[in-house]
């Protein structure tokens, strides 16, 4: 009988040890899972919040298409039989007062002005330090620095160059 009672206390204990590893096993277990699931909802959490930040809509900006600025290979062939070409860096010192004078002679109802921006890379081979006041054509320009060239029918009819000031003495 000793030996039955031995080997119920052996599987007695077999049992205890196998109910004890079983539950530290679920245990460490659930222990993993909880980790795993915060760092979970807090990664969830941080890029939601990046995301807020930048859900603003773009507004979309209907496109427009101006008529008045022009690339210097157009300067004698408007459509117009007389108007004013006006080269100026659009990002230079006097823009804003040419900016202005173009404004105000372009809103002249019969008066045709286009402007060229000599800032503009496309435009950079009419720009030179010696300028052409007789041009006849577009490949012939050399532009020095503010210039305000009137054509009439194609042809090269007045020639000014100088400051806003002097552009704005011949406008008016």
């Amino acid at each position: 009988m000793a030996n039955r009672t031995q080997r119920r206390k052996l599987k007695q204990v077999k049992d205890d040890e196998y109910v004890q590893s079983t539950k530290s096993m679920i245990i460490t277990l659930v222990i993993v899972l909880v980790v795993f699931l915060l760092f979970y909802l807090l990664t969830v959490a941080i890029n939601n919040k990046n995301r807020r930040l930048n859900t603003k809509e773009k507004e979309k900006a209907e496109a427009t298409i101006q008529y008045y600025e022009i690339l210097g290979d157009r300067t004698f062939v408007m459509p117009q039989d007389e108007y004013y070409v006006l080269f100026y860096d659009f990002e230079g010192p006097e823009s804003a007062y040419l900016d202005y004078l173009f404004t105000q002679y372009a809103g002249i109802e019969g008066q045709y002005m286009y402007k060229v921006d000599l800032g503009n890379k496309m435009n950079a081979r009419f720009v030179s330090t010696e300028s052409n006041s007789k041009a006849s054509k577009a490949g012939e320009l050399k532009i020095k620095g503010t210039t305000l060239i009137k054509i009439k029918k194609g042809k090269n009819v007045d020639y000014t160059e100088g400051s806003a000031q002097v552009i704005a003495n011949k406008l008016s």
